[in-house]
C-alpha cells in the first residue's frame, strides 16, 4: 500500500530547503540589519533546519531492510544520485567562472575541476554538501540493511529493537553528549565512538521510528516541535548576538532543538498526513524533488545577484517569499524540461 505521508513530507522538506537557502544568508547580518529583518530571516531559517535529517530519516525507512544485491543496489545509486550530482558540480563551477565571484572561480583544466568536485563547494555549489554526505551512507547502507534484516530473523523478538535503541544511543552520546561537554567544560572525552556519528544515527532513527511510529498526539507532536523550534531560534539568538555574527551550534543538524524538529515533524506527517492530498501535483513534485534540489541553489542565485530578488527587496518577508515561489516554480520548470529529454533527461536530473 502506497505511504501518502512519504511523499507529502518529501515534497515539504523540499520546498523548506528552498525556503531556508532563501532566508539564510539574510540571517548571516547579525547586528547589520535591522532587528526585526533580521528576526525575519532568523526565524525562517531556523524553521527550515528540519528538512536535511527527515530527507536522511526518509532514506532509512525506504532503503534499510529493503536492500536485496550489492550490485543493483549501487547500480540504482549512481545512475539516479551520482551521475546527475556529478553533472550539476560541473554546472555550477562552469557557471561561477562567467558569472561568479573571483574566488568562486576555478582554472580551466581537468585537474582543478576533478579537484573541486572531489573537495566539494566548486562554483558555490556548498548546498551538494548533502549528496556527499548521502553517498557516503548509501555505501554503507547494504552493511546495516544486512544488520537489521538479520535481526529480525531472530527467534526473539525484542533484539532488534534493543540493538536499534543501542544504536541511537550512541549515535546522540557521541554526537550531542560528547559536543556539549567539549563546549560546555572544556575537555573532550577520548572514548572512540566515531562510527555512532553523524548523519546516519538519522537514517537508522527513521527505519526505527517509520516502524514504530509513536503514542504522542498530532497536537502533541507539533507542540514538540513549535517548543523545539522557538528553543533554537531563541538560543542561536543569544549567542551569535553575543558573538557579534551567527554561530550555528544550537542549529546545528545534530544538535538537540534540530533533532526534536526533525523526530517530531517525521512522526507528525506519518500520523496525520498519510493522505492523498493533490495527487497529480504531488507525484509531480515527489518525482522532481533530487532533480529541484540539485537545481534550486543556481536560481536562488541568479535571482539575487542579477534581479535583487532577495530578502533585501522591499522587506525580508515579501524579498523571502517572492525568492523562494519563483525559485521554486523555476526549478521545477527546468527539471521537467531536462526529463523530458530522450534518453539522457534522467541521467541530469535524477
Amino acid at each position: 500500500m502506497k505511504k501518502y505521508w512519504v511523499s507529502n513530507l518529501r515534497v515539504f522538506a523540499t520546498l523548506t530547503v528552498i525556503l531556508l537557502h532563501a532566508a539564510g544568508f539574510g540571517s548571516l547580518h547579525v547586528k547589520k540589519l535591522a532587528y526585526t529583518d533580521w528576526w525575519i530571516c532568523h526565524i525562517i531559517n531556523v524553521f527550515g533546519r528540519f528538512a536535511v535529517p527527515v530527507f536522511v530519516m526518509l532514506s532509512g525507512y525506504l532503503l534499510i531492510g529493503k536492500y536485496e544485491e550489492l550490485n543493483s543496489f549501487l547500480k540504482k545509486r549512481l545512475t539516479r544520485i551520482f551521475v546527475p550530482f556529478v553533472i550539476w558540480s560541473l554546472v555550477y563551477i562552469i557557471w561561477s567562472n562567467f558569472k561568479g565571484q573571483p574566488n568562486e572561480r576555478t582554472p580551466w583544466t581537468i585537474g582543478d575541476f576533478t579537484q573541486k568536485i572531489l573537495s566539494g563547494g566548486g562554483g558555490g555549489s556548498g548546498h551538494l554538501w548533502f549528496v556527499y554526505m548521502l553517498l557516503g551512507i548509501y555505501a554503507f547502507t547494504p552493511i546495516i540493511s544486512r544488520w537489521i534484516k538479520g535481526t529480525e530473523n531472530s527467534p526473539n523478538p525484542n533484539i532488534q529493537q534493543n540493538e536499534i535503541r543501542y544504536f541511537i544511543f550512541l549515535w546522540f552520546v557521541g554526537n550531542v553528549v560528547y559536543t556539549l561537554v567539549n563546549k560546555w567544560f572544556g575537555f573532550e572525552i577520548k572514548f572512540d565512538i566515531r562510527y555512532f556519528t553523524g548523519f546516519v544515527g538519522y537514517f537508522v532513527l527513521g527505519y526505527w521510528l517509520g516502524k514504530t511510529g509513536t503514542k504522542l498526539s498530532k497536537s502533541m507532536l507539533i507542540l514538540l516541535f513549535l517548543a523545539s523550534w522557538a528553543l533554537a531560534a531563541y538560543i542561536c539568538y543569544v549567542v551569535s548576538w553575543k558573538a557579534g555574527k551567527y554561530v550555528y551550534d544550537y542549529t546545528d543538524y545534530l544538535s538537540i532543538p534540530v533533532m526534536l524538529m526533525s523526530v517530531s515533524i517525521f512522526l507528525l506527517f506519518q500520523k496525520a498526513c498519510d493522505v492523498d492530498f493533490l495527487p497529480r501535483l504531488m507525484q509531480e513534485l515527489d518525482i522532481t524533488s533530487y532533480g529541484v534540489y540539485l537545481v534550486h541553489a543556481l536560481i536562488l542565485r541568479i535571482l539575487s545577484r542579477e534581479y535583487q530578488i532577495n530578502f533585501t527587496w522591499i522587506n525580508p518577508l515579501v524579498g523571502i517569499s517572492v525568492h523562494f515561489l519563483l525559485t521554486a516554480v523555476i526549478s521545477y520548470l527546468i527539471v521537467k524540461i531536462i526529463s523530458k529529454i530522450p534518453k539522457v533527461g534522467s541521467w541530469i536530473v535524477g
